[in-house]
């Protein structure tokens, strides 16, 4: 067995193939797919703290991989005239420290960009709108039919409650993080390293209980023009089933919510309707729509990505241990495989390999694992240090 090796990338782009605020919609050729896109992703909030943009090109836009932007000159200017710069922190990554005296509601904001080509594009204003207060976030035990609807799960289901505010803003949009707590079996460890070196994993690279926090990806939005009332109760979030390791130790569910202008909610509303809608995003031609940043000396060529400025209002909630709730679990779950046949002669490019050890009935079983396996950081978004809220 091989441990798996997946080469990542950042793939942004179908977030930005919404909605136009400078040239009409179009349906691409070939020939336009095959070119090097410039790639803006700028939403900020009003949240006083370190914030960033990210600036790339895409080598296709059917197949798009990340390639960062360096030395470009951004700013963000509000409508007063001030304005805020962002150095680049790493390779297409732009940041800064955003005061309460610069986020200030009510007031417009728009972004621009100068590449190191010279070419300057800039975004159209955006109102920073005041956020809505979030009341409550809870969760109820449900059982939930599969997609075969003929298997049945348990789990939790989240809810919302939320107040209506009109005169803040009637368009919303939420965003969801879990944050849960693994902890990998009591194994021993060992590695082959690049140095061909087989020993026991040291206590420094070998850790068993991580949390991971993860951006879930699904998109919630709302209108509220037509919505009476106050308060807006019960709104259904994400159910998280028993089907994986998510509820064993300790479950955390973290819920912003944006209040946004009307453009820039029909870009994320727009986003939700590509992503929900079945089978792949290029099985149907695409009506690509620029967004609202524009290359001020060409209007014609193709930009994608969306400045936005909104109102965040956030809460927590928790999902303990759930009294007869039956926990499925994995036997086989990080269980050692096959000992590596000629594993001292493996060329330097698979290395290191990682293995385990257990005892059964006495017997000695040592064999292949995934790193995640003796050491948990290696999950994404995981790490070794209990988060603060925990």
């Amino acid at each position: 067995m091989r441990p798996e090796r997946k080469h990542t990338g950042i793939f942004t782009l179908i977030a930005l193939l919404m909605q136009s605020g400078c040239i009409e919609q179009y349906f691409p050729d070939e020939d336009e797919l095959q070119t090097g896109t410039l790639v803006i992703v700028a939403h900020l909030s009003d949240k006083p703290g370190e914030q960033c943009i990210q600036i790339s090109r895409t080598s296709t836009i059917r197949y798009p991989e990340f390639d960062p932007m360096s030395a470009c000159y951004v700013e963000v200017m509000k409508s007063d005239g001030d304005s805020r710069v962002f150095e680049e922190s790493k390779q297409g990554y732009y940041s800064c420290f955003l005061d309460e005296q610069f986020l200030e509601t009510g007031k417009q904001f728009s972004l621009a960009v100068i590449t190191s080509e010279g070419e300057r594009y800039e975004s159209e204003y955006e109102k920073l709108y005041p956020p809505a207060a979030i009341t409550d976030l809870y969760w109820k035990r449900e059982m939930h039919h599969t997609s075969n609807l003929e298997e049945v799960l348990d789990g939790v289901q989240f809810y919302m409650d939320f107040e209506i505010e009109k005169e803040a803003s009637t368009y919303l949009r939420w965003e969801l993080e879990e944050t849960y707590q693994i902890h990998n079996p009591e194994y021993t460890a060992f590695v082959m390293g690049k140095d061909r070196r087989y020993m026991q994993l040291p206590d420094s690279s070998s850790w068993r209980t991580c949390w991971i926090t993860l951006g879930i990806p699904t998109f919630y939005t709302m209108d509220l023009e037509f919505v009476e009332g106050n308060i807006f109760r019960q709104m259904p979030l994400n159910y998280v089933s028993t089907e994986t390791r998510r509820l064993h130790i300790g479950y955390s569910l973290l819920v912003r919510q944006h209040s946004l202008s009307e453009r820039s909610f029909r870009y994320w509303d727009e986003l939700k309707k590509n992503l929900q809608s079945s089978g792949n995003l290029f099985d149907k031609q695409p009506a690509l729509t620029p967004s609202n940043i524009c290359n001020i000396n060409d209007s014609e060529e193709v930009v994608l990505g969306y400045f936005s400025i909104s109102g965040v209002s956030e809460l927590r909630t928790f999902v303990g241990e759930i009294e007869e709730m039956r926990l499925k679990e994995d036997p086989e779950y990080c269980y050692p495989g096959d000992y590596p046949p000629g594993l001292a002669f493996f060329p330097i490019s698979y290395l290191p390999v990682y293995l385990s050890r257990v005892f059964v009935e006495e017997a000695e079983v040592v064999g292949e694992v995934n790193k995640y396996c003796v050491d948990c950081r290696a999950y994404k978004g995981s790490s070794h240090i209990k988060p603060d809220f925990w």
